[in-house]
């Protein structure tokens, strides 16, 4: 059964555009795209827009060097957060099925494939991914992975109940995106765009599907004061996401139980033993920066 904005099947032989936004990370761009080059498909059957989000300085790329294997095309705007650069890179493509991933990520070879043999052409489905960390010592990058584990295992994203999918590993079709409206760019750098993304989709009638053989890497080194950054950003989003349910008159998430926490900081534990306590630890700590960045992006309001 599909909503108001979803058409019922859609063709299987369409072409895939691949965008990224990036800021002021060359190096990491340049392996994705080589990871990219490696797909399973054959060469020419997608096209990647890169959208560079106000480098400093600007992002050069040598296209020739991926030409074999796909049309490059590099965008340039003012840094306007990753929901407007993801939104410039669709304007400018000419797929018929979307597929979004990151600079710091690393697709597998079969990764765009997968994504597509998943969506089987249907519109109402939004995609989802596995994204696994690239950086196992970094503890950091590991339990940030690890959360994002929980929560795809906790909603039971198997099942199809995911209210969400992280946007370093989503595919759809470009129509659907279109009508949805893309993501809301008025989350700027605020982190949550990606979660009202996906709640709008089943807002209004889509799927949400996981796709466990779509695997992208993830290299996204962190130290502690950036991770704290990631998750007091996440609580702010948090924030802003509830002002604009109030305003669509969506039904706000409900408050998680205390099993939901406890779930979570025994995650890491449950799946590796207790050598891997360190990440229990982090976990705790990040919902911790949650509360703050949400705390104070209230008090920021009221002011």
């Amino acid at each position: 059964m599909t909503g108001p904005l979803f058409s019922a099947i859609g063709g299987m032989s369409e072409m895939i555009s691949v965008v990224i936004p990036t800021r002021n990370r060359p190096q990491a761009v340049e392996s994705c795209l080589d990871a990219l080059a490696a797909q399973t498909l054959p060469p020419g059957s997608f096209e990647v827009i890169v959208v560079d989000d106000g480098s400093k300085p600007p992002l050069s790329l040598d296209c020739s060097r991926w030409a074999t294997k796909f049309d490059l095309k590099l965008v340039s705007q003012h840094n306007t957060g990753p929901a407007g650069a993801r939104n410039r890179g669709v304007a400018e493509a000419r797929g018929e099925f979307l597929a979004f991933t990151d600079d710091d990520c690393r697709p597998r070879s079969d990764w765009l494939s997968a994504l597509r043999s998943i969506h089987g052409g249907h519109e109402d489905r939004l995609v989802g991914g596995r994204v696994e960390n690239g950086l196992p010592a970094d503890c950091f990058a590991s339990a940030s992975q690890a959360l994002c584990d929980y929560l795809l295992d906790y909603f039971r994203a198997a099942e199809g109940r995911a209210p969400y999918f992280t946007s370093n590993n989503i595919g759809m079709s470009l129509a659907a995106f279109k009508r949805l409206g893309g993501f809301d760019e008025s989350f700027g750098r605020v982190a949550a765009e990606d979660r009202d993304f996906g709640l709008r989709w089943g807002e209004n009638g889509g799927k949400l599907v996981y796709a466990a053989h779509a695997v992208i890497e993830h290299y996204h080194a962190m130290t502690f004061g950036e991770y704290w950054r990631q998750h007091s950003n996440y609580g702010a989003g948090k924030h802003y996401l509830h002002k604009l349910m109030e305003v669509r008159q969506a039904r706000r998430p409900r408050l998680e139980s205390f099993g939901f926490y406890s779930g979570l900081v025994l995650w890491p534990i449950r799946k590796n033993g207790f050598r891997r306590a360190d990440l229990s630890i982090l976990m705790a700590l990040s919902q911790v920066a949650m509360v703050s960045g949400y705390l104070e992006a209230v008090w920021e309001e009221r002011r």
